[in-house]
């Protein structure tokens, strides 16, 4: 395979990119680009670059804006001619020769595109030390490098955790040596599971409480037979064994984290640990299911995925959180929710549902098109907006069409209810009829009526056509909307989904475990789109119930979806925490909540200014933002040096630091108190042993006890430290 295009073969790549993307290309024309980019690694990430791009060229801006705008725009073009003429080796007016006006701002995208990547190569060059190393806690352990860079979580001895890499774009056949750049910044620590009696815990956090009463299972067991059966086919026909069953302490923390967004209290840990029940993980599943963070933690999940972290205009964010917290807690079936949002009207204070729509109704409604199928169907509908699909039927008049179910909305500034005095935004129905209008890339214009799936509606005036579409959506045995759900959340508790992208389910991709996906959708469905009821499906399984660890052959080593494998299940895939995951665990982890207040809506305002650190908008069609938070330099000198961490580990009164410190207990208790407050689990006794010295040598030195107290403090600070800078403690794993 060739893995760089030549400047000698850009001219005719280009033209056929053209002539496909323009639906003039022959036959043999198509094969010859289809071998390009099969055969050529660095042809095909122009493509797959080209395709996201394509919306804002310079062509599209020339004849939609003024001319003004448009002459200034070409002004810059100028200038980047010559920076990628010199990249290529070739003149500017060679290149102007070679390109057409609206490819110059593609390359230049990509080599934008490019220059991050390796910057971040870069800049992921220099190794950082481990916690071992740092704090001289664990005992060493050889581990491999890749890249400079130490990410080798190390139990008991064996290989744990492999690199975990960033989101892949999306890549066409890809071949061997593809790789992407490993932009994983987190520092590594060894550990070791420890299975030795317990001792009781005293620390206040909030925790579960589990019913000691038998759960009723029957609705559950019979899909979870059939779940576990499809992927040991899975395992069969590929030859390989699945991992050994996740021990208590791994498992507890992963359902936590996955149910309930954040780590488990110490004594839920010690509580789970020493319960003796065959089916206390069950039991600890449907508690989590009755917990009042599980309301929290998905109506946090929802609220991201509907109109970003970055709060956009016109959105009351805390009304859309409220109906998803009435939602979640009354177990409200899937299929009202999305009713609800893509039918909503009113007040976006008095009805919650209007804010998404409100978030996305700009531009001619293409966001809330593009996002509607992203979210709710699983299809990147936004690929056909200026031409036919490249890789399947899906043509440009069939988004045009699902487009046409919005252009009745009205954005209303309007008097509030009960106090005239106030005004408040609305969203409306204008009721009118009509076709929608598009323009293809050949500069025609042509009228399409509201369509979903091959059935239209009827398109005259005081037709609600939202309220049309919300039907069309949720009728049947099988609907898009339950699959694209399920693929959701088994992307959510196992790392990976049955598709390569989850919001990317078209008709090209193909999908792993076909049989599950259409038996889970059937399930759900039939529940009444129970949520909860597919979260107990998943949590029960035995595929969920594994390591992440390869097993101890390492036959299922290549079961890795970030080198771009099909997922076989055959372990639980490890995940980086969501930044609010890992706001909550450091609450529960520190206590740090008892210092800067106790309320729901103290911790709340803390957590929100703490996020938006992370998040940036950008004003693109897509209304996308980007997440700074997976794996960059940000969450890493936050996590080392930021005012949380910094308050966690102060001897401030409130913090479990500051309890542990203060206590009577001896030196093993406290370090087990911060390796269970932490890491979930009981520290081995290699690990006290290194604790214990290091805190010993520091206060042997000092010669006032009033000293000697200060250096205890300051080698728990030091192990405390440790354990959240860890892999361990910032994976979910």
């Amino acid at each position: 395979m060739t893995n760089l295009l030549q400047p000698s073969d850009l001219s005719n790549f280009v033209e056929l990119l053209e002539l496909q993307l323009e639906d003039r290309i022959t036959p043999s024309q198509f094969q010859e680009l289809e071998e390009t980019i099969r055969l050529n690694r660095e042809a095909r990430q122009l493509y797959l670059r080209y395709v996201d791009l394509h919306g804002a060229l310079l062509w599209d801006l020339a004849l939609t804006v003024d001319a003004d705008r448009a002459a200034d725009e070409l002004l810059k073009l100028d200038r980047v001619r010559a920076e990628v003429g010199a990249s290529l080796d070739v003149s500017p007016t060679e290149l102007s020769q070679r390109l057409p006006a609206r490819w110059i701002a593609v390359v230049t995208a990509v080599c934008c595109v490019a220059l991050v990547f390796v910057v971040s190569g870069l800049v992921n060059t220099s190794t950082e030390p481990s916690i071992a190393e740092v704090a001289g806690l664990f005992p060493e352990k050889d581990t491999t490098t890749s890249g400079g860079s130490t990410n080798t979580l190390v139990v008991d001895g064996d290989s744990s955790f492999r690199d975990i890499q960033p989101a892949q774009l999306p890549i066409v056949d890809k071949q061997p040596g593809d790789t992407e750049p490993n932009t994983d910044l987190r520092p590594s620590v060894s550990v070791a599971v420890n299975t030795q009696p317990l001792k009781a815990e005293t620390s206040p956090s909030a925790s579960i409480t589990v019913d000691d009463s038998p759960a009723d299972h029957s609705s559950t067991e019979p899909v979870v037979a059939k779940i576990d059966r499809l992927i040991r086919a899975g395992w069969a026909d590929n030859e390989i064994a699945p991992s050994e069953k996740a021990d208590n302490s791994e498992w507890l923390r992963r359902v936590y984290l996955d149910t309930v967004g954040h780590i488990p209290p110490a004594e839920d840990v010690r509580a789970f640990l020493a319960d003796g029940r065959p089916d206390k993980r069950s039991i600890v599943v449907d508690a989590l299911l009755d917990d009042e963070d599980y309301i929290r933690n998905w109506t946090t999940v929802w609220t991201n995925l509907l109109i970003g972290r970055s709060n956009p205009r016109q959105v009351n964010r805390a009304a859309l959180q409220k109906y998803l917290r009435e939602s979640f807690a009354e177990n409200r079936g899937w299929d009202d929710i999305v009713t609800d949002f893509i039918a909503a009207e009113g007040s976006r204070d008095e009805n919650g549902a209007t804010n998404f729509l409100l978030a996305h109704v700009n531009n001619q409604a293409v966001p809330a098109t593009a996002i509607t199928g992203q979210v709710f169907l699983g299809l990147q509908l936004q690929c056909t907006q200026c031409h036919n699909h490249p890789f399947n039927n899906q043509k440009q008049d069939e988004f045009w069409a699902f487009n046409s179910f919005f252009n009745q909305i009205k954005v209303k500034d309007q008097p509030k209810t009960g106090n005239p005095e106030l005004r408040q935004v609305a969203l409306l129905n204008s009721h009118e009829g009509g076709p929608t209008f598009y323009e293809t890339r050949q500069g025609l214009m042509k009228a399409v009526f509201p369509s979903f799936e091959g059935h239209a509606i009827d398109a005259s005036d005081n037709v609600d056509r939202r309220s049309e579409l919300a039907r069309l959506m949720t009728e049947g045995d099988s609907p898009q909307i339950a699959r694209a759900f399920v693929n959701r959340m088994w992307q959510h508790f196992f790392g990976a989904a049955f598709t390569p992208q989850v919001d990317d389910m078209g008709p090209h991709i193909a999908v792993s475990h076909p049989e599950l996906l259409d038996e889970l959708t059937r399930q759900f469905v039939r529940s009444g789109y129970d949520t909860k009821q597919l979260v107990r499906w998943i949590c029960n399984s035995e595929a969920y119930n594994l390591t992440s660890r390869f097993n101890s052959d390492e036959t299922n080593v290549g079961d890795d979806p970030t080198l771009g494998n099909e997922p076989l299940f055959s372990r639980v895939y490890v995940k980086q925490m969501q930044v609010e995951q890992l706001f909550d665990s450091l609450l529960i982890a520190t206590q740090a909540h008892e210092v800067f207040g106790s309320t729901w809506e103290a911790v709340e305002e803390r957590r929100q200014q703490w996020l938006q650190q992370f998040v940036v908008a950008w004003n693109t069609d897509e209304n996308d933002e980007a997440d700074l938070f997976d794996g960059t330099v940000p969450q890493a000198l936050m996590m080392m040096n930021g005012d949380l961490v910094d308050l966690a580990l102060k001897s401030d009164r409130g913090t479990l630091l500051s309890r542990v410190a203060r206590s009577r207990t001896t030196e093993n208790e406290k370090i087990e108190t911060i390796a269970l407050a932490a890491l979930s689990r009981m520290p081995s006794r290699q690990e006290i042993a290194a604790v214990r010295k290091l805190i010993r040598d520091s206060v042997s030195r000092k010669a006032r006890p009033a000293d000697q107290q200060l250096a205890m403090q300051s080698g728990l600070q030091d192990l405390f430290w440790a354990c959240l800078n860890s892999n361990e403690f910032i994976l979910v794993h």
